[in-house]
């Protein structure tokens, strides 16, 4: 019995996506270059999140955060909490995003990161949050650049709009 996926899903993008998980955790984990690589698990999220519904979308968010979150000693359910709901609100923004030119790529991405540490820094506590303006002026504008030009290198590389039909 093989891997049974849903119709709208196919199996390549399905590993594309476990691709880009196993390159995130290799990158920050194994290697140890930890938040100077980008933010995979947005990458893939948001990727995800352009061809699936909320629930699925959601539920890779919550898989990805509660990953996460198992590396983190002193924000636990943070991660979950911010992936989750950037891959439900994603997967209902996704509309507005429908071109695959580089600009909406950059901007659906750049939000995407962008929004994920908004959620993450309102659901951690106070000891272990940063303060706001240092947080959001240089970390989360460059972090989200960064992860745009990822997403959009990748995005284009890969061509997954073709994977879903």
């Amino acid at each position: 019995m093989g891997l049974k996926v849903a119709s709208r899903v196919s199996q390549p993008f399905l590993f594309f996506i476990m691709c880009l998980v196993f390159i995130h955790l290799l990158l920050r984990l194994t290697l140890g270059f930890g938040h100077r690589t980008p933010d995979l698990f947005v990458v893939a999220l948001l990727i995800g999140a352009k061809e699936w519904n909320q629930g699925k979308s959601a539920a890779l968010g919550f898989l990805l955060g509660a990953l996460e979150d198992g590396f983190s000693a002193d924000s636990f359910g943070a991660h979950a909490f911010s992936l989750s709901v950037l891959g439900l609100v994603s997967s209902r923004i996704r509309d507005i995003f429908v071109g695959d030119s580089p600009v909406f790529l950059f901007a659906y991405f750049f939000l995407g990161k962008f929004m994920r540490e908004v959620l993450y820094w309102i659901a951690v506590g106070n000891s272990a949050r940063d303060s706001f303006l240092y947080l959001f002026l240089p970390d989360a504008a460059l972090g989200a650049t960064y992860v745009s030009l990822v997403g959009v290198i990748v995005t284009s590389a890969s061509n997954s709009r073709y994977w879903s039909k």
